[in-house]
């Protein structure tokens, strides 16, 4: 099975003029280091450390475009098992897996419709390292060519869009604005690590994840509820809890993360 991927750099607050080789080669590799991880979470179900720890695949570079600058990066599975684990997700759903992960590292909505997609994403919100963590700093070094030239760089698979980068995608990233006062929201755990009190919570089963961490620390009873909640989520239950948080925007108002303040099953 062979898939392909484009990567395109193009006008954005300015005409697109060249792409400069040192932008462009980070933000490709960072872009390279983006498909791999997402990739192999989508297909094997598991989140690696490294992205060349990524199995039963590989990308491969293409001749490229002119005009504005399209990459073609084609991938092609290596292994039999790999292979049978791709074939059942589909197409469909190895897109929707990683829309949603790049949608959600980037504040922005996208509902699952997939179900063998939403199967895997489940299963992923069983594994302990967070990919949205593995893929922060690239999708930074990925928008290089918008920070440093004003262009916009997008990417497909097939001529199906995924994700764009802009300048208002790299606003959300770079700031961070904490409202003035906390409010009460209802929210389910998807990620908890009772050590360090940090972890994601969702608004619905299949929302898009935001991380919080703890204003102060937090008790047994908060952290023993938590946890709980964290299984049913694992198992597809959707049970909110009462939460009082300070929401941390970006500049333009979209949701990055929680200051978690208190919790509770009432």
């Amino acid at each position: 099975m062979e898939l392909t991927f484009r990567v395109k750099y193009d006008d954005g607050e300015r005409d697109f003029d060249g792409l400069d080789m040192y932008y462009g080669a980070h933000s490709l590799a960072a872009i390279s280091e983006i498909l791999l991880l997402t990739t192999h979470a989508s297909i094997q179900g598991e989140v690696v450390v490294k992205a060349p720890a990524a199995k039963g695949f590989r990308l491969v570079l293409k001749k490229n475009y002119e005009g504005s600058l399209e990459q073609i990066i084609q991938l092609y599975v290596t292994d039999p098992a790999t292979l049978e684990l791709l074939t059942d997700l589909g197409k469909n759903g190895l897109y929707d897996v990683i829309k949603f992960v790049l949608s959600s590292c980037l504040g922005i909505p996208f509902v699952l419709a997939n179900r063998k997609a939403k199967k895997k994403l489940q299963q992923l919100t069983k594994e302990n390292e967070d990919l949205h963590e593995r893929l922060e700093g690239a999708l930074l070094k990925a928008h290089l060519p918008v920070k440093h030239q004003g262009y916009s760089v997008s990417l497909s698979l097939g001529r199906t869009p995924i994700i764009g980068f802009d300048a208002d995608t790299l606003n959300y990233l770079e700031t961070e604005v904490v409202e003035p006062d906390s409010e009460v929201v209802s929210v389910a755990v998807s990620r908890f690590n009772a050590r360090t009190g940090t972890g994601r919570l969702i608004t619905a089963i299949d929302s898009i994840s935001h991380s919080f961490n703890p204003f102060g620390d937090l008790d047994d009873y908060q952290k023993t509820i938590m946890a709980d909640n964290l299984g049913k989520v694992a198992r597809g239950e959707f049970e909110p809890l009462t939460a009082i948080v300070t929401k941390v925007n970006s500049a333009n108002g979209r949701l990055k993360r929680y200051q978690l303040h208190s919790i509770t099953n009432v």
